[in-house]
């Protein structure tokens, strides 16, 4: 669909959330992912060691394997806005579908919570510089709400990054520590 007009084949799935939204501001997005790393310093305060590991199912996550997926989900999108970076070889420990047992050797929450605030500031940069034409690129394979730019691209994954905050706020009082709102 292009921008203004929608011709999702089914409007009851996920794929029509696409259609219902406009085009995101990538200055928008940048400040919005700006918050997000803000918040992400509230939903975790106080995480130590034992929350960072707790794993609230025996096939859940835990707070270790989404904060390493988060960082993983920043930085695609990064490369996906064409700046310049690496695939490192830890990324694969936290994509999409992969074991959620994290080994020895895999980085600790304490460098992926520095990544995280890396990656987000590369992210920010890169999505304020990009002009009107990268943001309407379209995708070889839609997004999971059946976004086929680059700019659906990254509302898709600013969603993302809400829905595993909640399960990181889920998580905080599974483990027993006090709320924040």
């Amino acid at each position: 669909p292009t921008r203004g007009s929608c011709q999702c084949e089914d409007q009851g799935s996920i794929a029509s959330i696409y259609c219902m939204s406009p085009r995101p501001d990538m200055h928008l997005l940048a400040r919005q992912f700006a918050f997000m790393d803000q918040f992400f310093g509230v939903i975790t305060d106080g995480f130590e060691a034992p929350q960072w590991q707790e794993r609230p199912g025996e096939t859940k996550n835990s707070g270790h394997w989404i904060l390493g997926h988060l960082v993983v989900s920043r930085r695609f999108l990064t490369r996906l806005a064409g700046a310049e970076l690496e695939r490192e070889a830890w990324e694969e420990l936290f994509d999409m579908g992969a074991d959620s047992t994290i080994p020895e050797e895999g980085p600790s929450p304490e460098e992926l919570v520095a990544k995280f605030y890396a990656s987000g500031e590369l992210l920010r940069a890169t999505l304020e510089g990009l002009e009107d034409e990268a943001c309407d690129r379209v995708l070889s394979k839609p997004f999971p709400d059946g976004s086929k730019t680059f700019a659906g691209a990254a509302r898709f994954l600013h969603g993302h990054e809400m829905y595993h905050f909640g399960q990181l706020g889920l998580l905080r009082s599974h483990c027993g520590l006090p709320g924040f709102a």
